[in-house]
């Protein structure tokens, strides 16, 4: 198998670095977080002017028909400039979700907007109690005259503050369904909360929402699809993971170049040396993981669980100890908030929390490895 890069690949990857190199400095991200609205349109409508925002999707529904490769080096590009557009939250998540399970209305309404940037669809589906447990829905649907009313609570839902429209997951009948629920409808309130690294999400509370009957997305089977969309998530995720680790070892390199102790650069001192060494080497663990984890998305289930969570795991331990050994040969510059080094720590933990925990994708690989027919390897077949 050639894992190089094709050249049009390279392309994108030169375009989107240059891109946010020159437009998303560190300053830059700072004022945004610090704005009323957390969010920049314009970054968000070049973003659509690039391309980025319709990659992912087939041509027939306005996209480009990127795959899980060319994500992943917008994502890569994404975690070293920090970047809080919702580019995961509203393109990967739900606009995945809208492409196969939504009618043509939707997929021409919700896909049409979002591919242009006028338009940021959130998912809501997780809640309190459920973890990572994708079947765990509280939320409730009935069945109405004109349509259906929705009734629950969806917590921290990412990209929520900047969403036009939500894709709520509810148990209709016993089965979860998801709706799309515009923003502003009546008896549904949104609630913005800060996370640990700066970003914005949002708690929705949904008190009787009623929707029309074509609200519903029924295009196949929804938990499977919501599952699969979770997958393609986390591989985005370990790929921005990726991108902070990079940064955070190039910025701790360039460092101990340039600080001098004892008469020297922290640089020559062999001990120094060493640690960033072993930085190195974890750096590219995590890349050979993640890259697995996107070749992995469309494989079958069993594939997909193995790639995406194993590296979900892997890249949980790893990325920690690259983050807590660049604060640490920072000094107590590494906190200060005048370098990145504090913000890619805190996203790091993010991410590491995002969409399961490093427990919860250990957990689930190792349920992936305990079943016989993986054991006896006849998921490769499957997947051939």
């Amino acid at each position: 198998m050639d894992l190089n890069y094709s050249d049009e690949q390279l392309l994108l990857k030169e375009s989107a670095e240059r891109f946010l190199k020159d437009r998303y400095d560190f300053e830059t991200r700072n004022r945004i977080l610090a704005s009323n609205d957390g969010f920049d349109t314009a970054i968000w409508t070049d973003m659509a002017d690039l391309g980025w925002l319709a990659l992912p999707f087939a041509e027939e529904n306005g996209g480009l028909g990127g795959g899980a490769v060319e994500i992943s080096l917008i994502m890569e590009a994404i975690g070293r400039a920090l970047v809080v557009e919702p580019y995961l939250a509203s393109v990967i998540l739900a606009g995945s979700l809208v492409e196969r399970l939504g009618t043509e209305k939707q997929k021409a309404e919700i896909l049409g907007g979002l591919t242009a940037g006028t338009s940021r669809p959130a998912l809501a589906h997780m809640e309190r109690r459920s973890g990572f447990d994708l079947d765990n829905v509280s939320a409730t649907v009935v069945k109405t005259a004109d349509g259906y009313s929705l009734s629950g609570e969806k917590p921290l839902v990412l990209g929520g503050p900047f969403a036009d429209v939500f894709l709520v997951s509810a148990k209709l009948g016993g089965e979860i369904r998801l709706f799309a629920v515009p923003a502003d409808a009546a008896g549904l309130a949104r609630e913005t909360v800060k996370l640990v690294d700066g970003s914005r999400a949002s708690d929705l509370m949904l008190n009787s929402v009623s929707v029309p009957a074509s609200a519903l997305l029924n295009g196949g089977d929804t938990l499977c699809e919501i599952e699969a969309a979770y997958d393609r998530a986390n591989a985005s995720l370990a790929f921005e993971a990726v991108g902070i680790m990079d940064a955070l070892l190039d910025a701790t390199v360039s460092y101990t170049k340039e600080r001098v102790q004892f008469g020297k650069p922290l640089a020559a001192f062999q001990a120094l040396q060493h640690r960033m060494a072993e930085m190195a080497v974890k750096c590219q663990e995590a890349r050979a993981s993640a890259l697995l984890a996107t070749l992995s998305v469309d494989a079958s289930r069993s594939m997909r669980i193995r790639g995406v969570s194993g590296a979900r795991a892997k890249i949980g331990k790893v990325s920690r100890s690259v983050a807590q050994e660049a604060i640490q040969l920072h000094g107590a510059m590494g906190f200060s908030g005048e370098m990145p080094i504090g913000a890619w720590f805190r996203r790091l933990y993010a991410i590491e929390n995002t969409f399961g925990t490093t427990a919860d994708h250990l957990k689930r690989y190792g349920e992936i490895i305990r079943d016989p027919a993986v054991l006896s390897g006849s998921l490769l077949r499957e997947s051939a």
